[in-house]
């Protein structure tokens, strides 16, 4: 990835070196310095953390409205997105909605095809502009002690998901299966998703009276703790109901601790 960035810099930067007051090329040299930019701050970026979670009172999890079914929990923060990735996020969801409103410009100049195109950019557009929005909020809520935090915990009932909207609880006995994916892009690191097959009946969102899909997706290169960690406690604990005992206590936060320690 740093390869592929540098490459793309070095070519912006040839571009606008030799085609001076030339508008194509000038801005084909920034949109290639825009692709090296991102490329770059992606590679910036560890693949993933070396964290632990932490052990607090579910209590400071929740808006206080309703009792958590477990008193305390081993919490893994999620990750900050950094200042270098929401730029990287904020001026795509620029560049593609400016696209949009070209593409709107021309359809209805003459050219109606143009005006799929302003479909696909829109969507893409939102698409940045949400990541970039969700990063900030995220930012906020991981800032201080005061706010609810954005991650998971481990808990003897179940697994906590707080999210940047409203949190899902799902109880052990309705985890189906786990299962993990790893995407592996053509030029870039490996990236490991944990599917979660649940019972959508038995989970819900807690500040919302609605139901979750059949699969929730984890991202574990986005919480402060090695991917490993968060697979074996999904596994083990899935799998082993007797092992949930250990879970909010302080023999549960030794033990979760070691498989960090481990993971590295």
């Amino acid at each position: 990835m740093l390869g592929i960035g540098v490459a793309l810099l070095l070519i912006a930067m040839v571009m606008a070196v030799t085609a001076p007051g030339h508008a194509t090329r000038g801005w084909s040299a920034l949109v290639f310095a825009l692709f090296a930019f991102t490329a770059l701050a992606v590679y910036a970026r560890a693949p993933f953390a070396h964290g632990k979670p932490q052990m607090i009172n579910a209590v400071t999890l929740t808006r206080a409205r309703v009792a958590p079914p477990d008193s305390w929990v081993h919490f893994a923060r999620e990750r900050r997105t950094g200042v270098m990735l929401l730029i990287v996020f904020a001026v795509w969801g620029l560049v593609f909605a400016a696209a949009t409103v070209a593409a709107v410009v021309i359809g209805v100049a003459g050219r109606p095809q143009a005006l799929l195109g302003a479909v696909i950019t829109a969507v893409v557009a939102i698409a940045f502009l949400y990541g970039a929005v969700r990063g900030v909020v995220a930012e906020y809520r991981l800032d201080s002690f005061g706010r609810r935090p954005v991650g998971i915990g481990f808990g003897p009932s179940g697994v906590a998901l707080l999210r940047v909207s409203d949190p899902v609880y799902i109880p052990w006995d309705a985890i189906r299966s786990v299962s993990a994916d790893v995407l592996t892009p053509r030029h870039g690191q490996k990236t490991l998703l944990v599917r979660l097959r649940v019972d959508p009946q038995r989970v819900k969102r807690v500040d919302a009276d609605t139901r979750v899909s059949e699969t929730v997706t984890l991202s574990p290169a986005a919480l402060r703790m090695h991917p490993h960690v968060l697979w074996t406690a999904l596994t083990v604990f899935h799998s082993e109901p007797d092992e949930r005992a250990k879970l909010g206590t302080t023999y549960g936060q030794r033990l979760l601790e070691q498989w960090c320690a481990g993971a590295r």
